[in-house]
C-alpha cells in the first residue's frame, strides 16, 4: 500500500513539474524563435555572450542552495522542524554575504567597461545582468524552498509564473526596445516570482552564524561544484565560439543550442524529481533499489528520446526554413547537437546517485575530462573546416563519452556496494 501510495506521489510530481516545464519550453521555443527573428544572429549573439556570465554566478552562494536541497528533506523526514527553519534561515543569510560582494564588484566591472571601447550591446548588458544576478538568488531560494520539501506543486506554479511573464515581458520589450528587452523580460519576471512568493523569505533577516554556514558549505558546495562543471561542460562550446568565432557564429549556432535545451527539459524534469528520492534511497541503504530505478528510467528514456531525436533531425530544417530563414547557416549544427544531446538524457540517475552518496570528486572528474576532449576536438575540427558544424560535432561526440564513462563507473561503484552490503 505504502510502495503503491509512494508510486502516485512520484507520478503526481512528475505531472505536476512536468506541465510547467512543458509550457515553460513551449514558450521558450516560440519566444525564441520570435526574439531571434527580430533581432538577428549578430545581437542575439552579443545576449548569448553577456548571458555566459550566469554560468559562474552560482558558484558564489558557495553550495548553500544545494545543502539546503540536502538536508531539508533529510531533517524533515526526522521531524526535526527547527533544524529545518535553521537550515533555511542561515541559507537566505549567506546571500548577503558573498553573493552581494559579487554583485558589487559586477557594478563597478559594469560602470569602468562604459568608458571603454567595447560594442555597446556588451557594455547595456553587463550592467542589467547584474540586477538579473540579485535577483536570481532570491528566485532560486524560493523555488529550493519548495523543491526541498517536495512540494513540487508550488515548485511548478512558481516556475510557470516566471517563464509566463518572462516570455509575454521578453517579447514585448524586444519589439519596443530591440536588445536591451532581452534583458528588461528577464528581470521583471523574476522581480515579478519573487514578490508572489516572498511570504517565504525571511525578510527579517537573522545575522548569520559562522559554523552554520561552515556546515552548509560542507554540505552543499561539492554538490554545486557539479553543477557549475555541468554548467561549462555544456557551455564549453559557447565559450570555443565566442572566442575563436564572431558574434555572428555564435548567434547561428544558438539554433543547436535552442534544440539542445528543449530536448533536455523532461529529463532534467524526472532528475529534479527522483533526486530526493535517490538520497532517501541511499540513506536507508536500498542501493539494489537505486540501480532497478536506474534500469527502469534509462529504459523509458532511451525510448522516448530516441523517438525525439529522429523526428527532430528530420523536421527542423523545414521549420527553420519556414520560420527562422536567417538561421539557415545554422541547420547543420542543430541536427548534428540533436544527436549530441541524446546520450545526455541518460545520465540522470547516475548523476544524482554521485551527489547522494558524495562521489562528487568522480563526477566533476569524468566531466572536466570531457570539457579538455570538447576544447581539444574543436580546436582540431576547426583547423581542418572553419564551422560552426566542426565544434558542434566535437561537442557531441564529447556528450557521447561522458555519458559512456558516467555509466560504466556508476556500474562500477553501485555493484561493489551492493556487493559489500551482502558480505556485511
Amino acid at each position: 500500500m505504502k510502495s503503491k501510495l509512494l508510486k502516485n506521489d512520484t507520478l503526481s510530481n512528475i505531472t505536476s513539474l512536468g506541465a510547467a516545464t512543458l509550457t515553460n519550453a513551449l514558450l521558450s521555443f516560440l519566444i525564441g524563435v520570435l526574439t531571434r527573428n527580430i533581432l538577428g544572429p549578430e545581437q542575439y549573439g552579443y545576449w548569448v555572450s553577456v548571458t555566459l556570465i550566469f554560468t559562474f554566478t552560482p558558484l558564489f552562494h558557495l553550495g548553500t542552495l544545494n545543502a539546503m536541497n540536502r538536508q531539508v528533506p533529510f531533517f524533515l523526514a526526522r521531524n526535526d522542524l527547527k533544524k529545518v527553519q535553521e537550515i533555511r534561515e542561515s541559507v537566505f543569510s549567506f546571500l548577503f554575504t558573498v553573493p552581494i560582494y559579487i554583485i558589487v564588484l559586477l557594478l563597478f566591472t559594469s560602470i569602468f567597461m562604459s568608458f571603454s571601447d567595447i560594442p555597446n550591446e556588451y557594455k547595456s548588458g553587463l550592467f542589467l545582468v547584474t540586477v538579473i544576478v540579485f535577483f536570481s538568488y532570491l528566485s532560486n531560494y524560493v523555488e529550493m524552498y519548495f523543491k526541498s520539501q517536495q512540494d513540487f506543486k508550488k515548485t511548478s506554479k512558481l516556475v510557470s509564473i516566471r517563464s509566463i511573464t518572462q516570455s509575454v515581458l521578453t517579447l514585448s520589450f524586444v519589439v519596443w526596445f530591440g536588445y536591451l528587452g532581452m534583458y528588461l523580460g528577464m528581470l521583471l519576471a523574476l522581480i515579478i516570482q519573487v514578490f508572489i512568493a516572498r511570504k517565504v523569505i525571511p525578510f527579517k533577516r537573522k545575522k548569520g552564524n559562522s559554523s552554520n554556514f561552515k556546515e552548509l558549505i560542507k554540505v552543499g558546495f561539492p554538490i554545486l561544484l557539479v553543477g557549475i562543471v555541468w554548467g561549462i561542460t555544456i557551455a564549453s562550446d559557447r565559450f570555443i565560439i565566442t572566442i575563436f568565432m564572431t558574434p555572428q557564429d555564435l548567434g547561428n549556432y544558438s539554433v543547436g543550442m535552442f534544440v539542445f535545451s528543449t530536448v533536455m527539459l523532461f529529463p532534467q524534469v524526472l532528475d529534479q524529481i527522483f533526486y530526493p528520492e535517490i538520497v532517501s534511497l541511499v540513506s536507508k541503504n536500498k542501493v539494489i533499489e537505486v540501480k532497478k530505478l536506474y534500469f527502469k528510467v534509462n529504459k523509458i528514456l532511451a525510448l522516448i528520446m530516441l523517438g525525439i531525436v529522429i523526428c527532430g533531425y528530420f523536421l527542423l530544417p523545414y521549420f527553420i526554413k519556414w520560420y527562422m530563414p536567417e538561421y539557415n547557416e545554422g541547420i547543420k549544427t542543430a541536427q548534428i547537437l540533436l544527436f549530441g544531446v541524446y546520450p545526455l538524457t541518460l545520465v540522470g540517475i547516475a548523476a544524482n546517485y554521485f551527489n547522494s552518496t558524495d562521489n562528487q570528486k568522480v563526477y566533476v572528474s569524468i566531466q572536466l575530462f570531457c570539457i579538455l576532449l570538447n576544447v581539444i576536438l574543436s580546436i582540431v575540427f576547426l583547423h581542418y573546416v572553419y564551422s560552426i558544424s566542426s565544434v558542434a560535432l566535437a561537442t557531441s561526440i564529447s556528450f557521447f563519452i561522458y555519458c559512456i564513462l558516467m555509466n560504466i563507473v556508476f556500474l562500477i561503484k553501485i555493484r561493489k556496494q551492493i556487493n559489500s552490503e551482502k558480505i556485511s
